[in-house]
């Protein structure tokens, strides 16, 4: 009888939580952000260097790498496919599109 009581408050918690795959959360992406970076040396910006751009790519990327379990797996499965829709990957992208979901959802509405 204990058995069953268990068994059946298992299949219960497994109700509730959903399939594993759901829970588990996104794994961090991996972008080449050189592409993103060259186009720095095309001369779109007397002030964005490749180097500065290398450096805003790796402190959002360092940003994201804090966070990114306080995002929902959904909101990063998401921004970082649209991050690479069109164009190369860039974590500014990535973080600035997380943030902006995060954000927008703590707003209070009258």
């Amino acid at each position: 009888m204990q058995r069953i009581i268990a068994l059946a408050g298992l299949l219960a918690l497994a109700v509730i939580t959903g399939p594993p795959a759901a829970v588990a959360a996104s794994s961090f992406p991996a972008f080449d952000t050189r592409p993103t970076c060259a186009d720095a040396a095309a001369g779109i910006s007397v002030t964005r260097t490749v180097e500065r751009c290398q450096e805003s790519e790796q402190q959002a990327r360092d940003s994201l790498a804090s966070q990114w379990s306080s995002f929902s797996t959904a909101d990063e499965a998401n921004c970082a496919a649209e991050t690479r829709i069109g164009g190369f990957p860039s974590y500014v992208q990535l973080l600035t599109c997380l943030e902006m979901i995060r954000d927008a959802r703590s707003l209070k509405l009258d």
